[in-house]
């Protein structure tokens, strides 16, 4: 199964991305929000950074993959609080 991720870093633009597993249970999550736990926000965070060195390491889409969801991808929104 594969997730459509909608990126809403808030203050950037919004980004996509897609991953080869279920990430629904991710849907409407942000890091550094008060409702997540740890795990969640490190979960979010290990999809976009590298734990070890904190830089990028999925490429972002700047245009939603519709592709994706044609063939049954799931669509999440997540990411990130300032």
């Amino acid at each position: 199964m594969q997730t459509v991720v909608i990126w809403d870093s808030v203050d950037a633009e919004i980004k996509f991305f897609v991953v080869d597993r279920d990430l629904t249970h991710l849907n409407g999550k942000y890091v550094n929000s008060v409702d997540n736990t740890e795990a969640e926000d490190k979960e979010i965070s290990m999809l976009v950074y590298n734990e070890e060195t904190g830089k990028q390491m999925i490429k972002m889409l700047s245009t939603f993959p519709v592709e994706a969801v044609r063939a049954g991808a799931e669509v999440i929104v997540c990411g990130f609080l300032p």
